[in-house]
C-alpha cells in the first residue's frame, strides 16, 4: 500500500492531468451549459479534497534520507561527548598528581600503564618510562589516591611494576589514628592486616598507610581502610580485613616516586626470606643427611691422623 502511494504522489501531475481530462470528455457528452456548470463545480471541489489528502501523505524515502542523516549527526554528536568526559576525567586525574608536589618532598615521574601480565601467578604492570626518565628500581608506584606497588625492572623507556595485590608482596603499613602497625599482605581474594595484636586500638573505618619502617615503600602513602575486625576467642591476632583505595582493575595513570633504596639492606632482606622460604620446605633426598657416610669419612680422617 505504501509503495502505491508512493508511486502516486511521484505521478500526481499525470493522475491529475487523466482525471482533467476525463471529466473534460464527460462534459462535452453532456451539452447542457447548467448541468456543466454545477458538475465542474463539484469536479473542482473533490480535486482539492484529493490533492490535500494526497499531499498530507509522508514521503517514505524523504523520511528514510532524514532519519539516516539525524543518526549519523546524533552518533558524531555523542562521540564528541564521550571524547570530552574522557578528557575532563584525564585533566582531573592529572591535576590531581600534579598536586602531589605538596605531598611529597621526593621527585616523581607521572606515566601512563600500557600492559598488564601475570608471570607465575604474580601480577605486573608495564609502563612508559624507565632509566632516561631517571626511574630506579624498587622505586614505589602509587595513583593519586593510593599505593599500587614497586619497580622490579627497569629498561632505557619502560619498567616492570609488580603490584601489591600479590601473595608474596608484604607492605609494612601503620593505623594513621592509633599508630598501630602490621603487616599488609594480599591472600588471594582481600587485603590483611596482619601481626597486630587484638588488644590494640584498631576501629572499622581507620585509615591504613604505609609505615615509615618499609624498605621497600616510601612513608605514609594511602593504602586504604579498615572494613571489619573479626575477633576468635583463644586467639590472639584477630583477622582484619582492609579495603584498598585502589581500584585494582582499572587505573591509566600511575606516579613513580624517585626515592633512593638502599639496595644492600633490600637485598639482605631478600636473601634472608629465601632462607626462611628454603627451610620451610621439604628436603630433597641429595640433601637428607647420611649418617653412615659421615661415620665412614671420620674414620677415614681418623685414621689418616693416626699414621701422622
Amino acid at each position: 500500500m505504501q509503495k502505491f502511494f508512493e508511486l502516486i504522489i511521484k505521478l500526481k501531475e499525470v493522475v491529475v492531468f487523466l482525471a482533467l481530462s476525463s471529466i473534460s470528455l464527460s462534459l462535452i457528452t453532456l451539452g447542457d451549459i447548467s448541468k456543466v456548470g454545477g458538475y465542474r463545480t463539484l469536479v473542482v471541489a473533490t480535486i482539492g479534497f484529493l490533492q490535500k489528502e494526497i499531499f498530507r501523505l509522508p514521503n517514505l524515502s524523504a523520511l528514510q534520507s532524514e532519519n539516516s542523516a539525524l543518526r549519523e549527526i546524533n552518533f558524531n554528536l555523542s562521540q564528541r561527548i564521550m571524547l570530552a568526559r574522557v578528557a575532563e576525567l584525564e585533566n582531573e586525574s592529572l591535576r590531581r598528581l600534579v598536586g602531589l608536589k605538596e605531598r611529597f618532598p621526593v621527585d616523581y615521574e607521572i606515566a601512563d600503564v600500557i600492559g598488564s601480565l601475570e608471570i607465575d601467578l604474580r601480577k605486573f604492570i608495564t609502563i612508559n618510562k624507565g632509566k632516561n626518565s631517571g626511574i630506579k628500581r624498587l622505586a614505589t608506584v602509587g595513583t593519586d589516591v593510593g599505593l599500587v606497588g614497586y619497580v622490579v625492572s627497569v629498561s632505557d623507556n619502560y619498567s616492570l611494576v609488580e603490584l601489591i595485590n600479590n601473595t608474596n608482596v608484604k607492605v609494612p603499613s601503620l593505623i594513621l589514628r592509633s599508630g598501630v602497625q602490621g603487616i599488609l599482605n594480599w591472600d588471594g581474594d582481600e587485603f590483611l592486616l596482619k601481626d597486630v595484636p587484638k588488644f590494640l586500638d584498631i576501629k572499622v573505618g581507620d585509615t591504613v598507610v604505609t609505615s615509615k619502617h618499609s624498605l621497600r615503600f616510601y612513608p605514609f602513602i594511602p593504602i586504604g581502610v579498615i572494613l571489619s575486625k573479626e575477633e576468635k576467642e583463644g586467639e590472639l591476632f584477630p583477622r582484619i580485613v582492609v579495603k584498598p583505595f585502589v581500584n585494582f582493575n582499572f587505573f591509566e595513570q600511575v606516579f613513580v616516586l624517585k626515592n633512593d633504596v638502599d639496595k644492600e639492606l633490600d637485598k639482605l632482606v631478600a636473601n634472608f626470606e629465601d632462607i626462611v622460604r628454603l627451610s620451610k620446605q621439604p628436603l630433597l633426598p641429595e640433601q637428607k643427611l647420611n649418617v653412615k657416610k659421615l661415620r665412614e669419612e671420620r674414620k677415614r680422617l681418623d685414621s689418616i691422623a693416626g699414621k701422622k
